[in-house]
């Protein structure tokens, strides 16, 4: 429940009101384990028995986006998916079926990107990785 807190403490700071269809998506995304389309995020509410548009849910997703609360990731076939902002370094193993995301930590990439900021004159100032795949429960649910 702190998540939620910042989050409509920060809408409010931004002036935004907290319309039912901002309370329910911040909600819905606070209690999920990695990334959802906004059709997830309309059948959970309508499971709960709440009734919020799809495109009011889009409308919710791309505010949040826009004030850098909410990260969006493509995920090919799959759509566009959402998910909690995450401050700092993050390195993530996605799942590309169920949007289950996992952190990791043991950084590799340093190197890597000193022979980029040397070799093309940028200076990174940050860096994420995410690995897509399948996570081991949707493996089970493949078909052989």
């Amino acid at each position: 429940m702190q998540q939620y807190t910042k989050l409509t403490e920060q809408l409010r700071s931004h002036g935004y009101r907290l319309t039912g269809a901002r309370v329910q998506v911040t909600r819905i995304l606070c209690e999920a384990p990695g990334y959802l389309g906004a059709y997830d995020i309309y059948n959970a509410l309508k499971q709960q028995g709440i009734n919020v548009g799809v495109a009011s849910i889009y409308r919710v997703l791309e505010l949040l986006c826009q004030l850098n609360l909410v990260q969006r990731e493509e995920f090919g076939s799959g759509g566009e998916k959402f998910r909690l902002s995450q401050k700092g370094h993050t390195h993530q193993l996605v799942c590309s079926e169920c949007g289950v995301a996992k952190e990791f930590g043991n950084c590799g990439v340093n190197p890597l990107a000193k022979d980029l900021e040397n070799s093309s004159g940028f200076k990174i100032h940050e860096h994420w990785l995410r690995f897509f795949g399948l996570c081991p429960s949707c493996q089970h649910k493949q078909p052989l």
